[in-house]
């Protein structure tokens, strides 16, 4: 508790409080006081690491989604499109059923650079968290910068979570103006098919 008290002083100090009346303050305040700040800031450190991890642990999720667009290209001309543009990213048609649902399989690929930024942020956070616990516990000299040390986890984390079997559900139908196109499929890949092909997405319920 002195090294909270002087921190104290020092906060008075640069404050238009004197030397003396900083130090009369800080040695009037009572140890519960002290106490409790220590209490709030741990607590709202825990806080925040939680929110980080979390964060982190969302950046593995698989994000499944079912979009309706439309093209102004032909049917013929579509279709031969994004066959070749599903091959080029490794996808390979698997099956095709009775209602025209066609699946490609293909393997999912981790961006290395959101992995790299990943594992920065997750040492950026750990960083922060081992300053506050120094400050708070400085008897504890350089343990709490070894956190620093499962930043790599969050990189490692992803990677393996988005390296994994993914497929593309799609069904091409022909409108009045150009094709439909009814697709099932990782929420980045259509994405990507929405801006290879300038595609405009209409609301699933005309489909």
């Amino acid at each position: 508790m002195v090294e909270g008290k002087l921190a104290m002083v020092e906060k008075l100090s640069r404050s238009r409080v004197s030397s003396t009346q900083a130090l009369g303050l800080a040695i009037a305040l009572p140890d519960s006081t002290l106490r409790g700040e220590t209490v709030s800031t741990l607590t709202l450190t825990a806080l925040l690491a939680i929110g980080l991890f979390f964060f982190l642990r969302a950046s593995g999720k698989d994000r499944v989604e079912a979009r309706l667009y439309s093209s102004n290209r032909s049917l013929e001309e579509m279709g031969s499109a994004l066959r070749s543009h599903l091959r080029g990213r490794g996808y390979q048609l698997q099956s095709t059923d009775s209602e025209g649902i066609a699946t490609f399989a293909g393997e999912a690929r981790a961006s290395a650079g959101l992995a790299a930024f990943l594992t920065g942020l997750a040492g950026l956070g750990l960083a922060c968290l081992a300053l506050v616990v120094h400050t708070l516990e400085p008897q504890w000299g350089g343990w709490p910068w070894m956190l620093m040390l499962a930043s790599p986890w969050a990189g490692w984390y992803y990677r393996q979570r988005n390296q994994r079997p993914e497929q593309v559900r799609l069904k091409l139908q022909e409108a009045e103006l150009g094709a439909r196109l009814w697709v099932e499929g990782h929420r980045d890949e259509l994405d990507v098919l929405a801006a290879t092909f300038a595609l405009q997405e209409r609301d699933p319920d005309e489909g």
